[in-house]
């Protein structure tokens, strides 16, 4: 009986632990944003390939932002010539970066502050989000406008 029970136990563990856990919704700074229908969450800080899609954020000290924001776009613009000045506000904060085209896509790198919390977002789209018009879809959920 002991043995059944330490078996049944064992597969009740298994069949939980081995259960993927689906993210719903995303978090950026407290805002809970719903993952998209067809899309998939990696984390609550990122969605791959969502119709052509990508976003990702990382949370960072105000110093360490600016050094990695830095490196970043030094790293990126080597070799790549279309770099451009960008300004997006999201939940009420201006985040300014870069656009790079890169082929049939366009990458966004952006930092700046939303609810006093210093980030960057990693944005890759097939997109060229030129005014706030452009922002269909869930990327209206992440952003406010676009100047």
């Amino acid at each position: 009986m002991k043995n059944i029970f330490t078996i049944v136990l064992l597969f009740a563990t298994l069949s939980f632990y081995g259960q993927d856990k689906k993210i719903s919704f995303l978090d950026l700074v407290g805002n809970n944003i719903q993952v998209p229908r067809g899309c998939e969450a990696q984390s609550v800080y990122e969605l791959q390939a969502c119709n052509g899609t990508s976003i990702k954020w990382d949370y960072y000290s105000t110093d360490m932002l600016n050094e990695v924001f830095n490196a970043t776009i030094s790293a990126f613009a080597e070799g790549n010539s279309s770099k451009t000045e960008v300004t997006f506000t999201s939940f009420g904060g201006q985040l300014k970066g870069y656009k790079f085209k890169m082929g049939t896509t366009f990458q966004y790198f952006l930092m700046g502050t939303i609810k006093d919390q210093p980030l960057m977002i990693n944005l890759g789209t097939p997109k060229d989000i030129t005014k706030s018009d452009d922002l269909d879809g869930f990327l209206s959920l992440f952003f406010d406008e676009v100047g």
